[in-house]
């Protein structure tokens, strides 16, 4: 199989990451630089305000305020009023301190030891429980420096460069373990009764997006959990090495699948699809000059007689929309779940101050010419999310207040599927669907599973899962 064709793509923009001229006419950096007599009649109509009357206010109140003007904070929120007036939940303003934070979240890529944690909210601490104040470790990733440490699934750390880390929240907590590369950084593991000491150097760490396995003996599973500028390559790496193993189906699951970099979608689905397949058609405000096609380039990485399944929700959007739509309409995948987000427009971001602006930019259409924006995509087989009714919501909150599914694990600790379909028949009378009761209970029995145990994919309890199986398996 060729690695090249991340590399051959065509394509001239990542959402989140490059940054392009707001107008045909030049960059923003020149359009607010330019003074008011020299912009065009364009630019000036579409400034609607006072831009001089603003300066005005400004420099009168800098000359009369009884204490020193914050400039940088001044620029700043103003910066952000100035977004936020759009009224569009998708365009903001990334102040300085939170710029780098930003970057790191949308590109994938961060200094860190690269792990996955857990840690539960400082409100939960059960003093006998140092799960409930400690970070845990769910996960190191393949190679990280905290793998190469020895870290495991289920490790604890009770201080990071000797500070307690019981009052912080996860999102501090990852703060706390990123730095800049070659930096050092010392954590206290607890594990199995025993504390001790790792000094780790943090390195460059791409957070993985793509996870795969081999179910039902020979149909391939992959999950995408998002798309980053990353997630082309590491989807391909997937696709190959689940080719070897000699699948003879693939399920790609984007249920919760939040979206990112467009350029990420795009080289995912160029891995399935021949050239000369469009992909998707951006078409931004008139007169801009930024509508744009993109198509598929080299050769499919996979046979086009191996089918495919993507799997679908209510949580899918954006770029994963994109993904769907460019394998659905050009007969490449079936998607089985439920119909689509809708969110059928993307965002540029580009450099402004020393922060950033996400701004929305364009309607995207999908290859059939459909703008899915607040309509969502239809899956082709309609397959129903297990879900709790409203009816049935004061039957659920008393379960758990009764916490009934604990311990009825805790009393039958084997996680086979006769435990989880009799604990269903069991509290079925509390009126609650026997489907839900089954989701709840293997849940818990997965949560009391080491990470690394858990299974990447459940077919027996996931309906939606099950059903694309069938298809696979029998065309229909």
């Amino acid at each position: 199989m060729r690695r090249t064709i991340i590399r051959r793509l065509s394509l001239s923009f990542i959402v989140l990451l490059t940054f392009l001229p707001l107008f045909a006419g030049g960059s923003m950096e020149q359009i607010l630089a330019a003074p008011l007599s020299t912009r065009t009649s364009m630019e000036a109509d579409q400034i609607s305000i006072d831009m001089a009357s603003l300066e005005r206010l400004y420099r009168y109140v800098d000359s009369i305020y009884i204490d020193e003007i914050d400039k940088q904070k001044m620029f700043n929120d103003l910066a952000s009023a100035l977004i936020a007036s759009l009224d569009d939940p998708y365009s903001f303003y990334v102040p300085p301190s939170k710029a780098k934070e930003y970057q790191e979240e949308t590109s994938g890529v961060y200094g860190g030891i690269g792990t996955y944690l857990n840690k539960p909210s400082p409100d939960a601490i059960d003093p006998s429980d140092p799960s409930t104040y400690m970070i845990t470790i769910v996960s190191p990733f393949p190679g990280s420096p905290a793998q190469r440490a020895g870290l495991m699934a289920g490790d604890l750390i009770s201080h990071i460069d000797g500070e307690k880390v019981d009052e912080l929240t996860s999102y501090e907590a990852s703060m706390k373990l990123r730095g800049e590369v070659n930096t050092l950084v010392t954590i206290t593991v607890y594990r199995n009764g025993t504390s001790f000491d790792l000094t780790l150097r943090r390195e460059m760490i791409t957070a993985p997006t793509v996870d795969s396995t081999v179910i039902e003996g020979n149909i391939g599973y992959i999950i995408l959990s998002e798309f980053t500028p990353q997630t082309g390559n590491q989807l391909l790496e997937h696709v190959q090495k689940l080719m070897k193993q000699g699948i003879v189906g693939l399920i790609i699951d984007e249920r919760n699948n939040s979206g990112g970099a467009v350029d990420g979608a795009l080289q995912s689905a160029n891995i399935f699809l021949e050239e000369g397949k469009t992909l998707v058609t951006i078409q931004g405000k008139k007169g801009t000059m930024r509508d744009q096609r993109y198509i598929s380039t080299g050769n499919a990485e996979v046979p086009a007689n191996l089918p495919i399944v993507i799997l679908t929700n209510t949580g899918s959007a954006s770029s994963a929309e994109i993904f769907a739509a460019a394998m659905k309409d050009n007969g490449r995948a079936t998607l089985i779940g439920t119909k689509t987000f809708g969110k059928g427009i993307v965002q540029d971001v580009f450099r402004f101050g020393s922060g950033f602006a996400q701004v929305t930019t364009a309607h995207y259409y999908t290859p059939n010419g459909e703008n899915i924006h607040k309509l969502g995509i239809e899956p082709d087989i309609l397959v129903e999310d297990v879900q709790l009714s409203d009816d049935e919501i004061p039957a659920f909150e008393q379960l758990m207040t009764d916490k009934v599914i604990s311990s009825y694990v805790q009393e039958n600790p084997e996680p086979s599927e006769e435990n989880i379909r009799r604990f269903a028949k069991l509290y079925a009378e509390r009126g609650i669907d026997e489907e839900v009761l089954t989701l709840l209970v293997r849940n818990e029995y997965l949560s009391k599973m080491p990470y690394d145990k858990r299974p990447i994919a459940d077919a027996t309890f996931d309906k939606q899962l099950n059903r694309a199986v069938q298809f696979i398996r029998t065309g229909q």
